[in-house]
């Protein structure tokens, strides 16, 4: 069984993965978890009145809180408008061997033994390829091929690497 389907990549489903990406690795949950850290500290400080440390509790709560999630947003928004990949759309076909990209007269495949991961994130459904190369399939494109998508995926990969939350 073969699934076809053409993609063209959001800014908005760019930055969806991108935060779930951040924010599902370790790095990520220390980050949050040291800003909220963070402005206690500093709500704490200013309540006795050290107003120098506290404003630097400030500083870093404001950084890993408020400036990570910012910066991806405009990160993902450059990527689309930047990459001419992504000006295009993306043609994919899951095929029992792999899964094959093509984009004007670029073809590429990646056999299902090659991908590390899939997961879904509210947005998307994203196959990993390495810990940082991912293809990503915005839901919302995929319309009534969804369920056989996640099916493809799932046949294919190991149960232990695919963790994708719903089928519709």
């Amino acid at each position: 069984m073969s699934v076809k389907f053409d993609i063209t990549m959001t800014s908005d489903v760019m930055f969806n993965f991108m935060i779930s990406h951040t924010y599902t690795h370790l790095s990520g949950i220390f980050g949050v978890i040291f800003g909220f850290l963070s402005l206690v500290i500093g709500i704490n400080k200013a309540m006795g009145g050290d107003v120098m440390h506290s404003a630097v509790f400030f500083l870093f709560a404001f950084l890993f809180i408020l400036y990570m999630p910012f910066s991806l947003w405009f990160k993902a928004r450059n990527q689309v408008k930047k990459s001419p990949m992504f000006q295009k759309p993306i043609s994919y076909e899951l095929t029992e061997e792999g899964v094959t990209v093509s984009q004007d007269d670029q073809v590429a495949e990646t056999k299902w033994e090659d991908f590390t991961k899939a997961i879904s994130t509210n947005q998307a459904i994203v196959i990993y390829v390495t810990k940082v190369r991912a293809i990503i399939f915005p839901k919302a494109q995929l319309g009534g091929k969804y369920a056989a998508v996640v099916e493809a995926i799932s046949t294919h990969m190991p149960p232990n690497k695919v963790k994708i939350r719903s089928v519709s």
